[in-house]
């Protein structure tokens, strides 16, 4: 009996470029798939990555909006970051001579990753860990999470509440006692003392206002004090 082998060393035919799932995302992005080489390479499915590249053609306008406008990088710090001359990045610029698409694929790059979004000259050396916590430049042990950053918001605007209830209760105060200084120096008729006595009543109220607030705030200090004894416990 002769047993008859396929022949495995036959290549399948691959699929048309691309796949309706890889057309589908090239639409909505509103990118279109223009490089022959790229379609080769990748006959079917395009990476995410892949389909972004695609976006812009490099060319000295592009190049320099992308420099200066959305990384704000100087001539200077732009070619020492890609490794080049300044007079290099210049002759790009001025079409001189055609924009590298790596080099401008990189900037791009830059500009969409997570640690350039992260970057601000107000937030300088804080960063987020491996572990996901935020962490503070000037004390490594003080890092946060999210759920901390919610709370330390929530007692800040109570304590900003309380500090204002106890403003507004001082200078209700302090006018009720120069009204009160005032009816002294008239008279001491009966009707007179009667209303000092009310004036009284009503500065022994906000008093109490104000004993409350401040036991309030020093509640709130203890909170604080607290969260961050167990920040730097759990470090």
């Amino acid at each position: 009996m002769v047993t008859i082998r396929k022949n495995t060393n036959i290549k399948s035919k691959p699929k048309p470029f691309p796949n309706e799932n890889t057309r589908w995302s090239y639409y909505m992005q509103a990118i279109e798939p223009t490089s022959k080489k790229i379609n080769e390479a990748w006959p079917e499915y395009h990476p995410l990555w892949v389909q972004q590249s695609q976006k812009i053609t490099p060319a000295a306008t592009q190049f320099t909006y992308m420099r200066q406008y959305m990384l704000e990088m100087s001539v200077k710090q732009c070619a020492a970051y890609l490794r080049v001359t300044e007079r290099e990045i210049k002759m790009w610029e001025l079409d001189k001579r055609p924009v590298p698409f790596m080099a401008f694929e990189l900037l791009r790059l830059v500009h969409e990753s997570v640690h350039f979004r992260l970057s601000n000259k107000d937030w300088a050396g804080w960063f987020i860990g491996s572990n996901g916590r935020l962490t503070c430049p000037h004390r490594g042990n003080l890092t946060f999470e999210p759920n901390d950053l919610t709370m330390v918001r929530e007692v800040q605007n109570a304590n900003r509440c309380y500090l204002m209830e106890y403003q507004k209760a001082a200078a209700k105060i302090t006018a009720l006692e120069a009204e009160l200084v005032s009816l002294k120096k008239a008279n001491y008729e009966d009707d007179l003392l009667t209303e000092m006595e009310d004036l009284q009543a009503k500065i022994q109220v906000l008093l109490n206002r104000m004993n409350d607030a401040k036991a309030n705030h020093r509640k709130i200090k203890k909170i604080q004090a607290f969260h961050q004894k167990s920040y730097m416990t759990a470090e």
